[in-house]
């Protein structure tokens, strides 16, 4: 049976207090139920260290909330989900990965309350299938017309290799060297970046607390580049995390901003229907539904994903509301009304500058 609201959002660009991110860290150190945490000595009273040193997940979540020093963000991230699973098990890596997926997907069916996800896992494998985990949790429009809900993730890793070739939208990884996976550098950027949402911002130029520069050549450099992996770098004495991208290419920021528009929107167009005692068949009502539509998309004016136009500061999109008249006869008697199409354009960002210039003893008249 089909959901009464169902949202579709396409990126036509380049391959809430209450409004935070839900972020769910899963660790393989053994069976416990998923939990709130708002501190880290919450975290470590129920992850307490091991033969004297801290569990990954701890070292995750230290990642995660210390990152005052250089976040740009005006808070921290300070509420993560936590939740314990058997070490996973398997004749391959591959066959184990696939054994977290499964244990991630046990968990979905009683809490599937969250968005973003990062396990204590690292290896090759685990990171490829997680990836797919993530790609394969957006439905397709055919999916959510037969009744699929809603559920999409978004996958952040991290990886010591320099050759790991993943092209999945869903997920970022960024890159550490071996000896510094501890570091947790995938923990600390997204505790670096995260307090920013849903506001847009880009995902390069910021220099997550914690990690430390890759000794890496240029070579390896322009491989993670073209790999779209992110690592820290250094130009000129100032480091940052390049480039900022999905393992597809697209913008961290792009999808970030894609999924939070089909999650308000389909928020908003649930409370035209729920706060009303009827939303009559009419051309009146077909507006009270648009304008859900509209004030989602000015709301993602404000937020800096649709831009704005330099002249009039209105929000650069389009929505094409249909009218009574174009209703079928099926349409009218299903009470269903015909879609409602629009199109916007992304604010983007500046990566990059150049700037030329010539000193002379005077100005040219």
């Amino acid at each position: 049976m089909p959901k009464d609201v169902i949202v579709v959002v396409d990126i036509d660009a380049k391959p809430r207090a209450s409004e935070a991110l839900d972020i769910l860290m899963v660790s393989t150190s053994g069976a416990q139920a998923v939990a709130t945490y708002r501190s880290l000595d919450e975290v470590k009273a129920a992850f307490p260290d091991v033969a004297g040193q801290p569990q990954k997940i701890y070292r995750k979540a230290e990642a995660l909330f210390n990152q005052g020093k250089t976040t740009l963000a005006d808070t921290l991230i300070r509420k993560v989900k936590i939740v314990g699973v058997a070490a996973p098990t398997g004749e391959t890596d591959a066959a184990k990965a696939a054994d977290l997926i499964e244990k991630i997907e046990t968990l979905q069916e009683t809490d599937n309350d969250w968005y973003i996800l990062l396990t204590d896992e690292d290896g090759d494998e685990y990171v490829k299938a997680l990836c797919q985990f993530a790609e394969d949790s957006e439905p397709t429009e055919a999916e959510l017309g037969a009744g699929i809900e809603d559920h999409r993730k978004f996958y952040i890793g991290q990886t010591d290799n320099l050759a790991l070739a993943v092209t999945n939208r869903r997920c970022a990884l960024i890159y550490t060297v071996t000896d510094n996976l501890d570091e947790e550098a995938d923990a600390a950027y997204l505790g670096n970046v995260g307090p920013f949402y849903p506001q847009s911002v880009t995902w390069k130029f910021k220099k997550p607390e914690g990690i430390t520069l890759p000794d890496i050549t240029d070579a390896q450099r322009e491989a993670l580049e073209e790999a779209n992996v992110n690592f820290l770098t250094e130009e000129y004495k100032k480091q940052y995390v390049k480039n900022g991208t999905c393992c597809d290419g697209e913008f961290i920021d792009v999808q970030m901003g894609a999924d939070y528009i089909a999650n308000y929107m389909r928020e908003e167009l649930y409370s035209v229907f729920l706060e009303n005692a009827k939303v009559p068949y009419t051309d009146a009502g077909f507006a009270q539904v648009a304008a859900a539509v509209f004030a989602s998309l000015n709301r993602a004016v404000d937020l800096g994903i649709i831009a704005r136009d330099p002249e009039s500061e209105a929000g650069v999109f389009t929505v094409t509301v249909p009218k009574r008249a174009d209703a079928t006869d099926d349409e009218a008697r299903e009470r269903k009304m015909p879609d409602i199409v629009w199109e916007a354009q992304l604010e983007g960002a500046v990566h990059s500058a150049k700037v030329t210039g010539t000193l002379r003893a005077t100005l040219s008249a």
